[in-house]
């Protein structure tokens, strides 16, 4: 039965909850906030998580660390974040293969991106270029198509590693074309590169952050880039699409998580917080120097593409055979 006294409690109960968001929000954060990364320092992710991380202690108003935690294609990384407490204090910093492409590459994947993290927002992205060495005899994409149909032996191409990106992207780009491909796969972009400059290899697919800097000290040549669009830092490529090549599109991209159960209330401070770290002069003058492209987005937003990326990936991975124990 309701009386007086019923009403009234139950009314400032209700006041008190719809203000409870906002006052969790308003307490985070109460001490250093720390960006986990999965990669040692001196990559390309924890670059970003260092360019960001005093513009975003600024916003916060507390100091925000960066913890390099390499190894197990992120797993330990993510262990270690899900391990602390759902309250915002420790971000899980990533990049294409801790979202999209480890979970279904590694036989044993120790946690679900989608489950046991939230999504904060995406960061930045990078598109992969198909580069050749500074001399090699192919001018162009037709050229290097021709050889890999014509040439006895065919075509070597080198990637970063057993389903990454540039090679997932090279059985992509071999199965549109045609030709006698060879995958030569490294422990990185650096020693990949290292030999397609070297004339050991052909060619490779390697984001426009690393391949930049060669391109424009001569050591490499670029034929294509593998997007949308052209990339600002390198505009007078052509993209595969503009050469009848369709659908062989990929790039990097990194973004920002938190453990689930984190309150809704501390995911927006830190969307808010990141999202205006990445309009700051300085850092926008920091990515774009190292062909990096913002893409912020909004929590739901990031959760999208999160999905989207994994569905696209996970079949290309089961077909091209790759797997790491």
């Amino acid at each position: 039965m309701w009386n007086r006294r019923t009403v009234i409690f139950a009314a400032v109960a209700t006041v008190a909850a719809s203000g409870a968001p906002l006052a969790v929000a308003q307490n985070f954060p109460s001490r250093p906030v720390t960006m986990v990364v999965p990669f040692p320092a001196g990559g390309i992710t924890d670059a970003v998580a260092r360019a960001l991380a005093n513009k975003v202690g600024a916003q916060l108003g507390k100091p925000v660390v960066v913890d390099n935690r390499p190894g197990g294609g992120g797993q330990i990384a993510a262990a270690y974040v899900r391990q602390q407490p759902a309250d915002g204090h420790t971000i899980y910093v990533g990049a294409t293969e801790m979202f999209a492409i480890n979970p279904t590459l590694f036989r044993h994947f120790t946690y679900d991106p989608i489950k046991d993290f939230m999504p904060v927002t995406s960061l930045i992205s990078s598109p992969l270029v198909l580069v050749v060495p500074a001399n090699s005899p192919m001018g162009s994409v037709s050229e290097l198509v021709q050889q890999a149909k014509t040439r006895s032996g065919g075509l070597s191409f080198a990637s970063q590693g057993i389903g990454s990106i540039g090679h997932l992207l090279g059985e992509t780009f071999r199965g549109k074309v045609g030709g006698n491909y060879n995958h030569v796969s490294y422990k990185g972009s650096a020693p990949a590169l290292q030999d397609v400059m070297g004339g050991q290899v052909d060619f490779m697919f390697d984001p426009v952050i690393t391949t930049a800097p060669l391109i424009s000290g001569k050591k490499l040549k670029p034929l294509a880039i593998a997007a949308d669009k052209r990339s600002p830092q390198l505009p007078e490529v052509p993209t595969l699409t503009e050469l009848g090549i369709p659908g062989v599109n990929a790039g990097v991209w990194f973004g920002a998580v938190v453990k689930t159960g984190t309150p809704a209330a501390v995911v927006d401070r830190l969307n808010d917080a990141i999202t205006k770290a990445m309009k700051d002069p300085e850092v926008l003058k920091r990515f774009a120097d190292q062909g990096m492209q913002p893409f912020p987005s909004t929590p739901a937003q990031f959760g999208n593409y999160m999905q989207a990326e994994l569905t696209r990936w996970a079949p290309l991975i089961k077909a091209s055979g790759a797997s790491v124990e």
